[in-house]
């Protein structure tokens, strides 16, 4: 089954904050059936087991991030958080306040003559990626992290030796270089497509002389914090960035098969421009 809507735009996947999509997976079903019964459990537990209310209502104390055998925070698990369409929130005015002119047309043309790429089941990249309601998981070695996406079912793999960035190819992802900076892992990464690749959710675009600086922390066992900083003169006036927090996913949940173009009947009806956030909303049965 296709996870792309009739605008070729992806349907909602985030379990708790987003709606079950028509055909979706058993296992999104099976998700957030469990999340039911478990959140019914707990409303019940404080009765059949004599406690106070007052007791059952007090918030847990965070868990201590965990560590590796090396002393770095372990990163790894898996991870997801709400569709957040776009990246502009610590923008003054919106990125229409910081285009140049190159940036302000480039724009005009994906919301008018460009098709949304994930409609096109062409991957996310970085920094739309961070945007994602779509869960992740990492994997940390010593000398390698490696996030590997439901959307689109596809990876990026990011060294950690110390090497530089030299000419590289073109790409969705670009080509990326980690390190720690104490407990904070930093990816740098340069080298993007510029064509058939958004910004975001919103057709706000960017260009191939784009550089993304990401900082990724863990504060506690349950949350990952995220700060992406994007640097592109030719479409921007200056830098800008975007930060969100992500939940660790509970045990047993994992990440489900995304297969993009199966059964995607709606290709040769996408349209141009961004989704319209009215279009997923609930409608009469007779509409």
């Amino acid at each position: 089954m296709s996870n792309v809507d009739e605008r070729g735009v992806l349907r909602g996947r985030t379990h708790l904050l987003q709606s079950v999509p028509v055909g979706g997976s058993i296992g999104i079903v099976t998700r957030i059936a469990s999340f039911v019964c478990v959140g019914t459990l707990i409303a019940i537990w404080p009765a059949s087991a004599g406690q106070q209310p007052a007791a059952a209502s007090r918030p847990a104390a965070s868990r201590p991030a965990p560590r590796t055998v090396d002393g770095k925070p372990d990163l790894s698990g898996f991870w997801r958080g709400p569709l957040l369409r776009n990246m502009d929130k610590n923008v003054p005015g919106g990125f229409k306040a910081i285009f140049t002119p190159a940036g302000a047309a480039a724009y005009e043309r994906n919301r008018t003559k460009t098709i949304n790429p994930e409609g096109l089941c062409l991957f996310a990249g970085i920094p739309r990626a961070s945007i994602s309601g779509v869960p992740f998981q990492i994997v940390q070695t010593p000398t390698r992290v490696a996030f590997l996406y439901e959307l689109m079912w596809t990876f990026r793999s990011i060294p950690v030796d110390g090497r530089k960035i030299t000419a590289p190819e073109p790409s969705f992802f670009g080509t990326p270089t980690g390190r720690w900076d104490g407990d904070v892992f930093v990816i740098e990464s340069a080298g993007f497509k510029e064509e058939q690749s958004w910004l975001d959710d919103d057709a706000h675009p960017h260009s191939d002389v784009m550089t993304v600086a990401e900082r990724w922390w863990r504060p506690d066992a349950d949350h990952l914090a995220h700060e992406v900083t994007v640097t592109d003169p030719k479409y921007y006036t200056r830098p800008f960035t975007f930060d969100r927090v992500f939940e660790h996913m509970p045990p047993g949940q994992e990440l489900i098969e995304y297969a993009c173009n199966e059964n995607n009947r709606d290709l040769p009806r996408l349209g141009f421009g961004p989704h319209d956030p009215d279009y997923d909303r609930p409608r009469p049965a007779n509409k």
